[in-house]
């Protein structure tokens, strides 16, 4: 993700995490680190999906990360 323009489609909370662990930019702050927690939290099934969901795109606003999301209908 450093200074790259890549597209990336997260699907778990799993996936999330491993962005955020493995291939987050240095910009980190405290958006990122509470994105940590509920995502892990989430893959252990002590958060709701969605909830990780938010705060892995709080996260990335404020990196500066462009976010495009989608409704998923259900």
């Amino acid at each position: 993700m450093n200074d790259r323009q890549d597209v990336i489609t997260i699907s778990s909370s799993l996936e999330a995490a491993d962005l955020l662990l493995n291939g987050w930019p240095k910009k980190r702050g405290p958006s990122y680190k509470l994105a940590v927690m509920t995502c892990l939290d989430s893959f252990r099934g002590k958060q709701p999906p969605e909830l990780a969901r938010q705060d892995l795109i709080a996260a990335a606003i404020e990196a500066h990360i462009y976010v495009k999301t989608r409704a998923i209908r259900i």
